[in-house]
């Protein structure tokens, strides 16, 4: 491994020291100074940074890389390396593979993978509920003590409201992390987009925003009947955040995330029909989206992920209902992130917070932050006008309704655990 050292680069590092322009001293996978003498490297590699962004690497909540399981549509290589090209070097492991992580053997599996891969680093997240079968609990102290960073029983239903109560009960007890994904089966009877104007137009059956916002409220009042620390998954509508927001005021340990896709399009944006918009939850209205716009600046919202979901051509390839909802989205995660900068509607540090330090926190983990003693995760961006085309997509997911959209900033280098892992070519 070389001993790196990062020149003139302009550091955001919302939960750092250290902002502004400095040089970066990276040894043995970890920062060991900045600005500071460099007589402690081995003939380094140096980086010169002049003109760039240097963030710490991202943290990615929500990634589903298909593998085991799932290989025809994408593998843990494939989609690591779409990962590292934009910045990401720790993803959050969704446990919907086949098997279903529920176990402490599936769990090793997975990191055993990752790091034969040897790209990103993963944090897993095991099944609330044997087989996701959303009825009985999973061992969760086993799960956590063979490394889930929390546990999620992704969006398939805990029908029943006891099951969800003891379940907390049992993590509030063991200090492991919910990740819940709010959605009432019944309320959302099998729909596919937001239930409106748009559903009515195209005859698609449709899912209120009742659906997510009832589960949110039940989720939340449970949370403080059992003390859980609760994530809340992927929020789509101005409903929940109103009951978000006012949980967090009175004190409780409730954070949430949404979906970077989210805050691009509304419920218009599926007019044509067009498969590449089926996501879960629907896109819902513009008044939705202004306020999840609103509501990432205002703290509401505490990470932004990409909920990457990578299908073949025939999982799209289908009427629009039956076909299966997610976004190919990991490696536009920044470039999104820096669209919505570009725009003003949030400021460029409290947009790298949101996949750095705030999911650090959400995860409790030591990361997402360029510091003295830290591991060297980091990234290299470059300001330069690029289109995204689909010859150009690393994943093997070519699901994106991003196809032909300008953007103003790349990753030129990925570094994790001070080794560069990815390179602009």
């Amino acid at each position: 491994m070389s001993d790196l050292i990062i020149k003139s680069g302009n550091l955001i590092n919302p939960g750092g020291d250290f902002s502004g322009v400095h040089d970066i001293y990276i040894k043995d996978g970890n920062v060991i100074g900045i600005d500071e003498d460099n007589t402690k490297l081995n003939s380094p590699v140096i980086i010169d940074a002049d003109g760039c962004y240097v963030v710490p690497g991202l943290i990615d909540l929500s990634v589903r890389f298909r593998e085991p399981g799932l290989e025809k549509e994408a593998t843990i290589l494939s989609e690591s390396k779409a990962a590292v090209s934009s910045g990401v070097t720790t993803v959050c492991y969704m446990p919907d593979t086949q098997p279903v992580i529920d176990t402490p053997a599936q769990i090793k599996l997975v990191e055993e993978i990752f790091k034969n891969v040897n790209l990103c680093k993963v944090k897993v997240l095991a099944s609330l509920t044997k087989g996701l079968d959303g009825n009985t609990l999973s061992p969760m102290m086993e799960l956590k003590q063979a490394g889930a960073i929390a546990i999620t029983n992704c969006l398939n239903p805990i029908k029943d409201s006891l099951v969800l109560r003891r379940a907390m009960e049992y993590a509030s007890g063991q200090d492991i992390t919910l990740f819940y994904q709010p959605q009432n089966e019944f309320l959302a009877n099998n729909g596919c987009v937001h239930e409106g104007k748009i559903s009515n137009k195209l005859g698609l059956p449709g899912i209120p925003s009742a659906a997510e916002s009832s589960a949110v409220a039940e989720a939340i009042l449970l949370s403080k009947l059992t003390g859980v620390k609760l994530h809340l998954c992927r929020i789509s509508c101005q409903e929940s955040l109103i009951l978000i927001r006012n949980a967090q005021e009175m004190g409780l340990a409730v954070t949430a995330d949404v979906a970077i896709h989210q805050l691009f399009f509304d419920e218009d944006s599926i007019n044509n029909f067009n498969s590449d918009y089926h996501v879960m939850p629907p896109f819902r209205t513009s008044e939705d989206l202004i306020s999840l716009q609103k509501a990432i600046c205002d703290g509401t919202v505490t990470a932004i992920c990409s909920d990457h979901q990578p299908h073949n051509a025939d999982a799209k390839q289908a009427p629009f209902s039956n076909t299966q909802p997610g976004i190919s989205s990991i490696e536009l995660l920044i470039p999104l992130l820096m669209d919505l900068v570009d725009s003003g509607l949030i400021d460029l540090n409290s947009a790298i917070a949101k996949v750095t330090t705030n999911p650090a926190a959400i995860l409790g983990i030591k990361a997402g932050v360029i510091e003295k003693g830290a591991a060297a995760d980091l990234c290299i961006l470059k300001t330069e006008e690029w289109v995204f085309k689909e010859s150009s997509i690393i994943s093997l997911g070519k699901n994106t309704p991003f196809i032909g959209k300008n953007f103003n900033t790349f990753v030129d280098k990925t570094i994790c655990n001070g080794k560069i892992i990815y390179e602009k070519k």
